[in-house]
């Protein structure tokens, strides 16, 4: 990636903590093509990072952040940097399917969905969220993964 110039923005990023203990720092960088259009995104997203401490714009163009961004990629003691590729085709686990049909029918519920039907889900990143984009019979949406991930199943039992 940094065979081309590139904006990448560093922020905290909790999901990342999951497996690691509680002093690893877990950090999320977001590369941006450097272009007019992507340089108005990349400072977009830092905006909406104000309160965040990690928060920093990295220009690959700028030696001091280019050697920045190869220590992070070393992974150095007490961080975690992840960096936001999505495969291509991502498929939702089984236990996902289950959440995120009992999601449409309790939230969604003036859609009709029935699990007989075949739901379009693809999942999304956009200025270091995940989210997942439904599609169904017309009708879409995009939903936070958090908040697909915290749905109780039992809710709709």
């Amino acid at each position: 990636m940094l065979k081309q110039p590139m904006y990448f923005v560093r922020q905290h990023y909790p999901r990342g903590n999951f497996i690691y203990e509680e002093k690893t720092v877990s950090l999320l960088l977001t590369h941006y093509i450097y272009n007019d259009t992507d340089k108005e995104r990349a400072d977009r997203h830092m905006r909406l990072l104000l309160k965040d401490p990690y928060r920093f714009l990295y220009d690959s163009r700028k030696e001091e952040h280019l050697e920045k961004l190869k220590r992070a990629a070393l992974q150095p003691a007490g961080y975690r940097v992840y960096i936001n590729l999505l495969p291509k085709k991502w498929k939702a686990p089984d236990a996902m399917k289950l959440k995120i049909g009992s999601y449409v029918r309790e939230k969604l519920s003036w859609w009709s969905y029935s699990p007989k039907d075949k739901l379009n889900v693809t999942l999304k990143e956009r200025y270091g969220e995940l989210f997942i984009a439904l599609l169904w019979k017309g009708r879409q949406t995009e939903v936070l993964l958090e908040d697909i991930e915290n749905f109780s199943v039992c809710a709709t039992i």
